[in-house]
């Protein structure tokens, strides 16, 4: 665990609270700490109450009732120079132009496992 990790604070938005879980363990056990959410309601209202605190955020692409694009646009309207990445099953060549017109940082695969989202989370953060 790098000395960068452990400050560092991760916000992480999935509709699928099985993804929520894998994700968030996955991240602790590289040293970030990790606000994990399914709602994206509530991962806003987090933002919103201290958007210094997270070093980056990580939404799923689709979601029921909102899209990750939506929730991109509504962080960096709140704090402009935040690092933000969207995660999706599917990358599509015009959501990664949508991202790229709105600030976000990445439009990725999602990874499964911890040797994928490491060096991903680790990129993102430099």
């Amino acid at each position: 665990m790098s000395d960068a990790a452990v400050d560092t604070v991760v916000l992480y938005l999935d509709d699928e609270e099985s993804l929520v879980f894998l994700v968030t363990r996955l991240l602790k056990r590289l040293g970030y700490e990790v606000c994990g959410f399914t709602s994206p309601v509530e991962a806003l209202d987090a933002f919103k109450a201290d958007p210094a605190r997270y070093a980056l955020v990580l939404t799923d692409l689709s979601m029921p009732g909102s899209s990750g694009l939506e929730f991109a646009r509504d962080v960096l309207a709140i704090a402009p120079a935040s690092k933000v990445a969207i995660l999706s099953g599917h990358v599509d060549e015009a959501d990664v132009m949508r991202a790229t017109a709105l600030g976000v940082r990445a439009v990725i695969q999602k990874p499964h496992t911890l040797a994928e989202l490491g060096p991903v989370v680790q990129q993102l953060l430099r």
